[in-house]
C-alpha cells in the first residue's frame, strides 16, 4: 500500500499527519490523532474535552468545498456511523480541519 498523507489544520497549526490506513472509519482516524505524538514525545494536538462554557467537546474532520471554498463538515450520514474519507472525496495529500464541536451534557 502506497503512504497516504493528510494535511491537517487545527488552531491554527498544520501538520503532516501519516494515515496508515486511509480506509479505517473516520472515528479510529480521530481516536488515532487524539492519541499521536511528534518525535518530542508530546501529543501533536491537544483536545479539550471541554469548551469554555464547560460543555463537552466532540471533534469532526472538515473539508473546505472546491466549488464554494466553504469548510464542509463530514459528519456521518443518517444512518451511518463507519464514514471513510473516500465518502467525502479525501485524497493523499488533501488538506482536512479539525472542528470541535459542543454537545449537550
Amino acid at each position: 500500500m502506497e503512504e497516504f498523507f493528510l494535511n491537517i489544520v487545527y488552531q491554527n497549526r498544520k501538520v503532516k499527519f501519516r494515515v496508515t490506513n486511509p480506509d479505517a472509519p473516520l472515528s479510529v482516524l480521530m481516536d488515532n490523532l487524539r492519541h499521536a505524538t511528534g518525535a518530542d514525545g508530546k501529543l501533536i494536538f491537544d483536545f479539550p474535552s471541554l469548551d469554555e462554557t464547560g460543555a463537552p467537546l466532540d471533534y469532526f474532520f472538515a473539508k473546505e468545498d472546491t466549488d464554494d471554498k466553504r469548510i464542509r463538515v463530514m459528519r456521518p450520514r443518517i444512518g451511518k456511523t463507519d464514514q471513510k474519507l473516500i465518502d467525502y472525496n479525501v485524497k493523499h495529500n488533501d488538506t482536512v480541519f479539525l472542528i470541535p464541536d459542543p454537545f449537550p451534557g
